[in-house]
């Protein structure tokens, strides 16, 4: 079975909770864990970028984890404000894949967000089963945040 076979519905909603690389939102306003701005016209957005390396060797369990029909931690992904949450995955030149994730972090707190959803249980089981299948990037813990370059609206 080839890796494309593999990934064909791949939904790309993975959770990320090694979050120390990540900054909070520009907003400058606190708000509440959870706290959502998304009625308010024109309220910034923190687009995230982050890659990881993939054991692959694991890419079966791993792909099976985030097939469409396994809920996951998506309902704790939009509770703590990350939207568009999506990851893709590549075979570089180096024979090794890679995973890219992206989302954009709506809340007035991402901090507070964020250490709300590492304490939540069924993230920390997720993050049981998932980081055993990554494999960080040298100097890395976990997720290597990348640095935001162009945006298009």
């Amino acid at each position: 079975m080839n890796i494309r076979h593999l990934l064909n519905g791949f939904p790309g909603i993975l959770i990320l909770v090694v979050i120390y690389a990540l900054t909070s939102c520009n907003s400058g306003s606190k708000g509440k864990p959870g706290e959502n701005r998304a009625g308010e016209q024109n309220y910034p957005v923190t687009r995230v970028g982050i890659v990881i390396k993939m054991d692959s060797s694991r890419m079966k369990e791993y792909l099976a984890l985030h097939a469409d029909s396994n809920q996951g931690v998506r309902d704790l992904l939009q509770k703590y404000n990350m939207r568009n949450f999506s990851i893709f995955m590549t075979k570089l030149e180096d024979g090794n894949y890679y995973e890219f994730g992206y989302y954009e972090y709506t809340g007035t707190d991402y901090e507070a967000d964020m250490a709300a959803l590492a304490r939540e249980p069924r993230n920390i089981e997720w993050l049981g089963m998932c980081d055993p299948m990554q494999i960080p990037l040298k100097g890395e813990t976990s997720w290597k945040r990348m640095k935001p370059i162009f945006y298009n609206n």
